[in-house]
């Protein structure tokens, strides 16, 4: 009996040993299980996005003089973006050179973030023309950011003109008496050149910038300008200016305001035309993420808040539009190649 029991004692610690065993063994697997899988066992491992150092200044150099058409585009993504970004937007004409001044100004500027070009399709038409020497391949084109339905071929109303074909017969019967007013090497130049080969005989003079032009017209020194349709609604509405045509993609009709402006290439004129748009572009080598995040933050602006959508429509009757980087390089690329067909050797005489 004895040795029976001391059989039975045996094999109940050996099984009490056995359980304490397997409770440690437990224990311990617990206490040591991590809380993700780790970077070993073969998942992939997400990255983060990179972090953007932002500058804590952010100039916006518009190569245009303050009250046109590109300054007020300026001015209204400005404000938002100041609501969305962790940095301060200020916004700077730098005016001169047909807009080289500016666009050279943001070149050479340091890559980090606190420099940012906004201008539009003249500064291809500042490269094509010589006026600058470099395109977009010295620039990290963040985006377009608007486009504007281009620019009208606007007269005075004195002249009894009013409608383009007029204008033509007119500049055919009266070669070089009008004098139409541009800038050179910017968009009111091409379009300029343009109607020159097409038959249009008017003198070309430079008179500057959009605001600059439109003080001319007004004040009775030139007689054709190019102008966005905001700037000169209330001159058109009180008659003494007259709305010709667009140098845009596309005719301007807007029914709750009668305004029906045909596209010149629609009315007969098709080697006229040369589309506008607005774009933001740092200096070559800004860091790539921060490039990123800007863009978004416009994309965000442009087709979310109401508010600016109101007043660029208020303003200059557009309508929200935005390409990222890579859109935005192909289109560009399709405008160079346009203006390859345009002479744009043709001198101007300063305005009198």
């Amino acid at each position: 009996m004895k040795g029976q029991k001391r059989i039975v004692t045996a094999i109940l610690a050996a099984f009490i040993l056995l359980s304490l065993a397997a409770c440690d063994s437990g224990a311990a697997k617990n206490s040591q299980a991590p809380s993700a899988p780790p970077a070993e066992s073969g998942a992939p491992e997400k990255s983060a996005a990179p972090e953007v150092q932002w500058p804590k200044n952010i100039e916006i150099v518009v190569p245009a003089g303050a009250g046109g058409d590109t300054d007020f585009n300026a001015r209204a993504l400005a404000e938002k973006l100041n609501e969305k970004l962790p940095a301060n937007v200020v916004v700077s004409n730098v005016n001169g050179g047909g807009g080289s001044t500016g666009s050279r100004q943001v070149k050479n500027a340091e890559p980090d973030g606190s420099s940012v070009l906004f201008y539009h399709t003249a500064f291809l038409v500042n490269k094509a023309s010589g006026t600058t020497d470099y395109g977009f391949d010295e620039f990290s084109l963040a985006c377009i950011a608007a486009m504007s339905r281009g620019n009208v071929v606007t007269v005075r109303a004195e002249l009894g003109i009013n409608t383009l074909q007029e204008l033509y017969d007119y500049t055919q019967a009266h070669p070089g008496e009008l004098k139409m007013a541009a800038q050179t090497g910017a968009t009111s130049y091409a379009i300029s050149m343009q109607m020159k080969a097409a038959g249009f005989d008017m003198n070309v003079v430079d008179a500057g910038g959009a605001a600059d032009r439109l003080a001319a017209i007004a004040g009775g020194h030139v007689d054709v300008i190019l102008a966005a349709y905001g700037s000169i609604k209330d001159y058109v509405a009180e008659g003494t200016l007259v709305a010709l045509a667009m140098d845009g993609e596309a005719d301007l009709t807007v029914a709750d305001q009668n305004i029906d402006v045909k596209a010149i290439h629609n009315l007969g004129h098709d080697s006229i035309k040369l589309p506008f748009y607005y774009f933001l572009a740092f200096p070559k080598g800004t860091d790539e993420a921060l490039v990123r995040a800007f863009s978004d933050a416009v994309k965000d602006i442009v087709e979310n808040d109401a508010d600016y959508q109101q007043k660029i429509y208020d303003a200059y009757l557009q309508e929200p539009f935005y390409k990222n980087t890579e859109d935005g390089t192909a289109t560009f690329a399709e405008i160079e190649q346009l203006l390859e067909t345009v002479d744009l050797t043709g001198k101007v005489e300063a305005a009198s």
